[in-house]
């Protein structure tokens, strides 16, 4: 049985055999620039060039040499046996030369041959943009160059072809994905807008688009009695244990293009290019396509992962829309089976973890100006009603020294949140709603009703520190003789990612040449229902402004390429005995 490459070995494998045709039939390029520096395996396209280049210059005179005799004649005979690449083929067409009239043809030949007597190689050009007429005018006049004129001349116009071919090849896992992300934009159920609500139509369209794709990359597709889209790669037998992959494909209202959209379609795009290489691992791979995470249409949420890790309630099915409609006629509308939503569930022995790639939703990558980053845990969340209670009053007559201006405590207690949060690292603090009573400009305010939500990867410090800030509450009410309430209307455990999966996506990430930046999600995600059922990991792909539930969504074609490379190189290096 082959040994298998170690990641590295494999990394400088795809760069090759994905790099190595730029310059004509010379591989040794891509190999000797990847050596130089690792890190050129993800820059971008003018780096790229630059150390493609870099690696053509240092070679020495017989390699360059070698390098232009290794280019074809101009509509001739080829000039080494490996013959007519299908760039230089395409490009030779893009050209018209495969179309040349007798004379041209003839001119060529003679041209052809005078320059190779007198310069030891072909005659090289970048013809991208060119017609013929432009080819042979520059012909007749490079015929006339010295003998070192020329080589120079060639190796600028053999740098020029790579760029070119660079510019064409590009990211090109993630243009495909970029795309598919447009298309999957489409559904929905508002014109010019996205919106595609949990078991509307929409989601049934958008499901079915999804099974169609995961087809297409070799996947098993399905819909589940929840209503999860399931695609299943089997490993190198079937029924091996699965890694999961995967995120949501419902919306908010009006919302971006990448959120949970992103994490299935990256999911798929991996595997796809897993099938296209012809690659089986030991162990399956499932990309799931989730419903019901955004909570928009029912009261509910989570409910298609909370099923798949075999948690869902029950009382769900009696959840009904603004509309009436029941969920359990929802669910059996789109396809789904609410009497057999239990066998949705998936036996902890059949999965060996769960990773789900997502935007970040936030401005910490953009800000240190990374593609990727791994997630940590997903924040613990907490949100309070807190009502202060003062003594309303005429605000022209009561002296300031004996009010009890509640919208005045509560703005004092409003900034001890801000200076608490502040204090302690990873933890967030929002009041988010503020409302005055009884709310006329010239009334000092009796009562002020405000929200906090607080938020941390690590529930120990999210309960402190708001218990701190009860005390500080207590002690502002005190002081300025108010009365303080505080209820609490939510909690949600914080969710930590399994270490080892933190240790592989980081690794995944360095190799694809960048720094492993790890940080907390603050926003909710599948992966807190899946961690019931089995280790999670995420990975966040930046995002522009950290923007999201909004149309201004916006990624790169590059950030999107990249998290597919760091699923792929994760996805390789994923022992078949997790856990």
């Amino acid at each position: 049985m082959p040994t298998e490459a170690a990641p590295a070995d494999r990394a400088a494998t795809d760069f090759v055999t994905r790099f190595g045709g730029v310059f004509e039939h010379s591989p040794w390029v891509a190999e000797t620039a990847l050596a130089a520096d690792p890190a050129i395996a993800f820059a971008d396209i003018p780096a790229l060039h630059a150390g493609m280049c870099a690696a053509v210059r240092a070679a020495g005179r017989d390699r360059q040499l070698a390098l232009l005799r290794a280019h074809p004649d101009l509509a001739g005979k080829l000039a080494v046996a490996g013959g007519l690449t299908a760039d230089s083929a395409s490009e030779q067409a893009g050209a018209g030369l495969d179309r040349c009239t007798p004379e041209e043809f003839e001119r060529l030949q003679v041209l052809n041959d005078s320059y190779k007597e007198k310069f030891g190689f072909p005659f090289i050009i970048a013809v991208r943009g060119l017609t013929r007429a432009d080819i042979l005018e520059a012909f007749e006049h490079r015929i006339d160059n010295t003998p070192e004129q020329e080589f120079e001349t060639a190796l600028a116009q053999v740098e020029r072809i790579a760029l070119l071919r660079l510019h064409q090849l590009g990211p090109a896992l993630g243009r495909t994905l970029m795309d598919r992300l447009d298309r999957f934009a489409a559904i929905s159920a508002e014109p010019g807008a996205l919106t595609r609500l949990f078991l509307t139509p929409e989601h049934r369209a958008a499901a079915d688009r999804l099974m169609a794709w995961m087809a297409e990359a070799g996947m098993a597709a399905r819909i589940d009695p929840a209503g999860n889209v399931v695609g299943r790669y089997e490993g190198t037998r079937p029924g091996l244990p699965a890694l999961l992959i995967g995120s949501h494909i419902d919306t908010v209202r009006n919302a971006g293009r990448y959120d949970g959209n992103l994490g299935v379609l990256a999911g798929v795009a991996a595997v796809s290019e897993l099938h296209r290489r012809g690659e089986r691992l030991p162990f399956a791979i499932e990309v799931v396509g989730f419903g019901d995470e955004e909570g928009v249409r029912f009261p509910i949420t989570l409910t298609g992962s909370r099923a798949l890790a075999g948690r869902f309630d029950p009382a769900a099915l009696d959840a009904v829309d603004a509309d009436g409609i029941g969920y359990a006629d929802a669910l059996r509308a789109f396809g789904g089976d609410p009497d057999a939503i239990a066998s949705a569930a998936r036996d902890p022995a059949d999965i060996l973890a769960y990773v789900e790639a997502h935007i970040e939703q936030g401005p910490v990558l953009e800000a240190e100006n990374l593609g990727v980053g791994i997630v940590t845990g997903i924040n613990g969340a907490s949100r309070y009603a807190v009502t202060v209670g003062g003594t309303a009053g005429h605000a022209g007559t009561v002296p300031m020294s004996l009010r009890r201006d509640a919208v005045a405590g509560a703005a004092e207690m409003i900034l001890s949140v801000e200076r608490r949060a502040r204090a302690i690292p990873d933890l967030v603090a929002t009041v988010g709603r503020i409302e005055a009573r009884p709310g006329a400009v010239n009334v000092i305010p009796g009562e002020a009703i405000f929200t906090i939500d607080i938020r941390s990867p690590d529930d120990t410090v999210r309960l402190a520190a708001m218990e701190a800030i009860a005390d500080d509450f207590a002690a502002i009410a005190a002081r300025r003789a108010l009365t303080l309430s505080i209820g609490k209307t939510h909690d949600a455990p914080a969710t930590a990612c399994a270490p080892a999966l933190i240790d592989r996506l980081s690794a995944a990430v360095e190799r694809c040449g960048l720094h492993a930046r790890r940080l907390p999600s603050g926003a909710g995600h599948d992966a807190m229902a899946i961690a019931s059922l089995c280790p999670v990991g995420m990975l966040f792909t930046r995002c522009r402004g950290g923007i999201s539930h909004n149309p201004a969504e916006s990624i790169t074609v590059e950030d999107a390429d990249l998290t597919v490379r760091v699923l792929l190189e994760f996805i390789r290096d994923f022992p078949a005995q997790h856990k």
